[in-house]
């Protein structure tokens, strides 16, 4: 869009360490969602608060989280804390401030990004790498991490559900529907593992970018029509390629 030759462009996925996260050991809790991000306008808290609070009624014992720093827009987050209360979700939807994610994906079923905007947030294949499906808006990378790609092979299916902005209904729906219907629960959980698995991980992430430099240091075209190497695992050999660019 700002002119740049689409042949000389390539996406290469940030990716995220797996084994990290697909170790979370599953504890047991109620039936929990979480935001994971900075209490800020653009990632709409206020639209997942008012979603918490459509699902309360076919959920009584839901449980929400909002994981996250809050110092950087004090007003807001007051805003956020004020929504709460008045729709008397005190006792549901807890502020935990900055935390260690890890700690509490062992304790949350579903993660929900109602964001204004993203580019491709981690959070959501972290949670899937420990098998939590996710809710999300339709910006950046959210739908082609939750649905995937077009070129996906095999085709994992769908790893939640993905809505438009401000939709608090369309989210509660979404998580009804995840937490309500035990097979499309499990079928979104593999989805995502395997998805996150297969297509995310950081030593891919770091092996597709030595491959680029190889190309370029051996005076080969890396935008030519031709398959990045799969075996090209030898990260002694990424680190010296990678020192030498």
């Amino acid at each position: 869009m700002d002119g740049a030759h689409s042949r000389k462009m390539r996406v290469v996925p940030n990716g995220i360490d797996f084994d990290h996260f697909s170790s979370i050991e599953r504890k047991e809790h109620p039936p929990t969602v979480a935001l994971i991000g900075r209490v800020v306008p653009i990632k709409d808290i206020k639209t997942y608060i008012k979603a918490v609070h459509i699902l309360k009624p076919s959920i009584p014992d839901i449980r929400g989280f909002v994981l996250g720093p809050m110092n950087e827009d004090p007003d807001y987050a007051g805003e956020c804390q004020a929504l709460v209360a008045h729709l008397h979700l005190e006792d549901t939807l807890i502020f935990t401030g900055s935390v260690d994610i890890r700690e509490y994906l062992s304790q949350i079923d579903v993660v929900v990004l109602s964001s204004l905007s993203e580019a491709q947030p981690l959070v959501i294949l972290e949670a899937g790498a420990a098998g939590l499906p996710a809710v999300a808006t339709d910006v950046g990378a959210c739908r082609e991490m939750i649905m995937g790609m077009a070129c996906e092979n095999p085709p994992w299916g769908a790893g939640g559900a993905v809505v438009g902005l401000g939709n608090p209904h369309a989210v509660a729906n979404a998580l009804l529907k995840l937490l309500g219907d035990q097979d499309y629960y499990q079928s979104c959980s593999r989805a995502m593992r395997e998805r996150v698995r297969n297509h995310y991980r950081k030593a891919d992430q770091r092996s597709t970018y030595a491959e680029i430099y190889r190309m370029l240091i051996n005076g080969i075209d890396p935008y030519a029509e031709q398959q990045v190497s799969e075996n090209w695992q030898d990260e002694s050999r990424e680190d010296e390629i990678v020192t030498a660019a």
